[in-house]
């Protein structure tokens, strides 16, 4: 499992309590390229992809664009969730070949959060997550 900075623990931690069923996702072998956890609440399923930012970049697998885009095109909702330090982005699964290519600097983000994970706005996360216009 790569290093997310603790993205995916993180995430459970704050969205099971707001009423999310989370699942993790391990794939090796079976279905290349799916997001490391599925979340779902009132009825709406969606997919995160947990990300470290490194030297400005995330690394996303050629399987990981095929996946997350293929899912958009079947009006499935998938975000990729990045982090570097205390500073967190949300991007929306729309962006994945962007964040392939370019430094995140360049890359249009839903949100961005900054310092302890406890001092996130989940309210507002949570509101992209389940935006039916996203």
């Amino acid at each position: 499992m790569a290093n997310d900075h603790g993205l995916r623990k993180t995430f459970r931690e704050f969205l099971v309590p707001r009423g999310f069923d989370a699942m993790a996702v391990e794939t090796r072998g079976v279905s290349t390229g799916a997001p490391d956890a599925n979340y779902c609440k009132r009825g709406i399923e969606l997919w995160i992809e947990h990300k470290r930012i490194e030297k400005g970049r995330v690394t996303i697998r050629p399987a990981q664009v095929g996946w997350i885009e293929r899912r958009l095109d079947h009006g499935g909702r998938v975000f990729i969730a990045a982090r570097f330090r205390s500073d967190m982005r949300l991007y929306h699964g729309s962006a994945v070949r962007l964040l392939q290519d370019r430094p995140v600097a360049e890359v249009a983000y839903l949100g961005r959060w900054s310092g302890r994970p406890s001092a996130w706005d989940w309210r507002a996360i949570e509101a992209f997550l389940l935006d039916a216009n996203l």
